[in-house]
């Protein structure tokens, strides 16, 4: 259908009995909104409007008349509200809500990106407002950024009831990319489908583009074969969140937004915070390059605490050969304890600065071999910390002195076994393929050994991202704490048998 269309209505034009035209307000699908006086109430309200001679008058129709009746059943601070729809002469009218918000695609055609706090605040009112709807038992039936409308940070989620309309500019062009698989492959419309469209918006909003290529010239719009292209652009734990509601399977999504509202609130917790601008997304800094920091005030505290003593004898010196020589002005005596007291801080605060510092305990490592346990939902990332549930505890340490039996290696022979001795990484854990291929794409980039490994436990499928074997402890140790800047997940570091032994239950990707 058209956009520009030329059947408007005339400034202070009456609609019906008691609708004053003001102005125009935007131009939406399936009809224009107009701000108007409603002369019975003395009030604003805005009109939707389509003319009666319209080309798509009849199908319009009964969507006017549904979504007057979803108006009376949600009612939701994000949802527009409609509040009666009628027929005047000229036109079918749909009384609604005076919101002055523009659509979210015009923003898009001057903004092209949001920063990360806004695109996250966003997505969390949009799943607020479709967790509510779900769970009444409605579906939006076209959510795209054209029925989306904002006002500073104020929103609302606007035509529940109304059918894709794309429309023949160049920015609606896109709009086919948020329609879900199942649908254009002439499915039901579910809340799941709902989900799928929010995790193309949350891709276009973070990352600031789609997350698949469009085929203008083919029946399907965009591909799924291929990960994201900028999946980079977003922070990891949202990249789970985003990668799960473009399952191609409806079953693998999230199964409503109320779900993703949730872990869009996790994945917020395990950034720890984030950067003003998207663009200029930087991981967090280590808490420990600022350590040094937090213990300069006690070292000074102890600094001068050892040092007044000394500037005091020095002090006391100094006055007393003075007053000797009588040659003791006060400005030139306070200048001496000044410079004795600042020598006495440098000397001590550098045999205090330059104490031994602790040097970190190594990376331990478990022994043997042993997958982690196999859990539900994403993003199943493996922490690797010492101690936790279901980890070996740590040999002890025999006691010293000879022992009975057969002679024990050298030294020497015991360090070269231990630098052959062959190591594992376990990434992460992920409830989809697509999810692991797309975090072994990154390492492999950075030239890691990932490979992707199936495993079934209590009729789940996950897939797990392992790196290596690796050769040696400093080289495991090494590839894990690359893996950790690099990807902000923590692997596991798991010590391998000997070459024969392996898992011949798993199934490793083809490379």
């Amino acid at each position: 259908m058209t956009y520009n269309r030329s059947d408007h209505p005339e400034a202070h034009e009456m609609i019906g009995p008691r609708y004053l035209i003001v102005r125009q307000l935007r131009e939406e699908p399936w009809g224009g909104v107009w701000l108007a006086q409603d002369n019975l109430l003395r009030t604003e309200v805005s009109l939707k409007l389509l003319a009666r001679d319209a080309p798509e008058w009849a199908a319009a129709r009964d969507m006017f008349e549904h979504a007057a009746l979803l108006g009376l059943k949600l009612r939701h601070p994000q949802i527009l509200g409609v509040f009666h729809v009628d027929k005047a002469e000229k036109f079918l009218y749909l009384v609604e809500e005076p919101f002055p918000g523009e659509s979210l695609m015009a923003q898009w055609v001057r903004q092209e990106r949001f920063s990360l706090p806004q695109s996250l605040h966003l997505l969390e009112l949009l799943g607020q407002a479709l967790a509510f709807a779900h769970q009444q038992g409605e579906v939006h039936q076209f959510l795209s950024p054209l029925n989306i409308l904002l006002k500073g940070e104020d929103l609302r989620l606007a035509n529940f009831a109304f059918a894709p309309a794309y429309g023949d500019q160049p920015q609606h062009l896109e709009l086919r990319a948020y329609a879900p698989p199942e649908v254009i492959h002439g499915d039901r419309l579910t809340p799941a489908g709902n989900v799928f469209s929010l995790g193309v918006l949350g891709f276009r909003l973070v990352a600031g583009s789609l997350p698949y290529p469009l085929t203008f010239d083919e029946p399907f719009p965009y591909r799924l074969e291929y990960p994201p292209a900028d999946l980079e652009e977003i922070p990891v734990p949202l990249q789970n969140v985003l990668l799960r509601c473009l399952s191609e399977d409806p079953e693998e999504r999230l199964p409503h937004a109320g779900d993703l509202v949730s872990q869009l609130r996790q994945a917020r917790e395990l950034m720890h915070g984030v950067a003003k601008k998207s663009a200029a997304w930087r991981p967090e800094k280590s808490r420990r390059s600022w350590q040094p920091l937090s213990q300069a005030g006690p070292r000074l505290k102890k600094v001068w605490e050892h040092s007044r003593p000394h500037a005091k004898k020095a002090r006391d010196a100094a006055l007393t050969h003075l007053n000797t020589l009588k040659l003791a002005p006060r400005r030139l005596l306070w200048g001496v304890g000044l410079a004795v007291l600042t020598a006495a801080l440098i000397i001590i605060g550098v045999n205090v600065g330059h104490r031994p510092v602790s040097q970190p305990q190594p990376l331990t490592v478990a022994t043997p071999l042993a997958l982690p346990p196999v859990g539900g939902g994403p993003p199943l990332m493996e922490t690797g910390e010492a101690g936790a549930a279901g980890e070996p505890a740590p040999t002890a340490r025999p006691a010293a002195g000879p022992t009975p039996g057969p002679v024990q290696a050298a030294p020497a022979e015991a360090a070269v076994a231990s630098k052959d001795q062959r190591y594992l990484l376990v990434a992460a854990t992920y409830p989809t393929m697509k999810q692991a291929e797309s975090l072994q794409q990154r390492l492999r980039a950075r030239r890691h050994r990932a490979v992707v490994i199936t495993q079934k436990a209590g009729g789940k499928t996950r897939y797990q991202v392992q790196v290596g074997p690796l050769t040696g402890a400093k080289a495991a140790e090494d590839a894990a704490n690359r893996i950790k800047t690099q990807e902000k997940i923590t692997p596991k570091v798991v010590k391998l048998g000997p070459k024969t032994a392996g898992a011949n239950n798993v199934r490793r990707q083809s490379q």
